[in-house]
């Protein structure tokens, strides 16, 4: 019997290219929270970001923000997942020689960016508006680092480059997945949002039968893989297809057929 839900936000509730859930979705989630469901948004977004756009709903459900990396629930933060310092550094010190890249650290306090066009600081300040801080050197960052990522002006003539230097370089420690919308995030070995997720099971007692999910990018696999009940896009590459138990074209018309509306 499931208990649990748990979606991905851009490319999955959020219609790629859009900042807003898709409007259909807001009567199921409804549904879900009323029959004692429960709910988390689970994103590569910061916290802040994730809580606006569920405004209303935020204090009924939870949050695994940052890839997994922060868990909120009530407005309290009940796990982190901190990156090593020195690892994050020595990534960021190569995020910063690739012409092609904007780079964001995403700590517990805020997101540090160090913008080198004012597309992507409006972007980052304004589009998402994220609680946000510039920095001139990585030496100044005074943050638990929870993410590196960096955003890849024009994605998939770089992508090919990119990606395969840094998963060489550092691939002993982390993966480097694609997140949707132009970027690529650093994920530690071990960590991401199955991580997260495995940590709200074991606090609500949850078997994987018990939680159903849904992704479409390269950071959602791990949290695809907990559960046989598990649905990618279908807009989502074969790759991350695999690792789902099936596949939708819809949110919101799964959870309606799962609550019968």
């Amino acid at each position: 019997m499931i208990k649990l839900i748990a979606s991905d936000l851009d490319g999955t509730l959020i219609p790629e290219g859009t900042q807003t859930i898709a409007p259909d979705f807001w009567g199921a989630l409804e549904q879900l929270l009323e029959q004692g469901y429960l709910f988390y948004a689970a994103s590569g977004r910061q916290y802040a970001n994730m809580r606006r756009l569920f405004d209303n709903y935020a204090e009924r459900m939870g949050f695994i923000s940052e890839n997994g990396a922060i868990v909120t629930e009530q407005e309290q933060v009940v796990f982190v997942d901190e990156l090593p310092r020195k690892l994050a550094m020595e990534v960021s010190e190569d995020i910063l020689r690739f012409p092609e890249t904007e780079i964001g650290l995403s700590g517990v306090r805020a997101c540090h960016i160090k913008p080198r066009t004012e597309w992507f600081a409006n972007q980052i300040e304004n589009v998402l508006k994220n609680v946000t801080e510039r920095f001139d050197n990585l030496e100044q960052i005074d943050d638990r680092i929870v993410k590196v990522s960096m955003y890849i002006h024009d994605f998939e003539k770089h992508i090919g480059e990119i990606q395969p230097f840094f998963q060489e370089k550092y691939g002993a420690y982390a993966d480097f997945v694609t997140a949707g919308n132009g970027w690529l995030d650093m994920i530690a070995k071990g960590s991401g949002k199955g991580k997260a997720l495995r940590v709200v099971m074991e606090e609500h007692g949850l078997q994987p039968e018990e939680v159903m999910v849904f992704g479409d990018n390269q950071n959602d696999i791990s949290m695809l893989e907990l559960t046989p009940n598990s649905y990618a896009m279908a807009h989502a590459k074969p790759e991350i297809k695999k690792h789902a138990g099936h596949t939708c074209e819809n949110v919101s018309k799964i959870l309606r057929e799962f609550l019968k509306m």
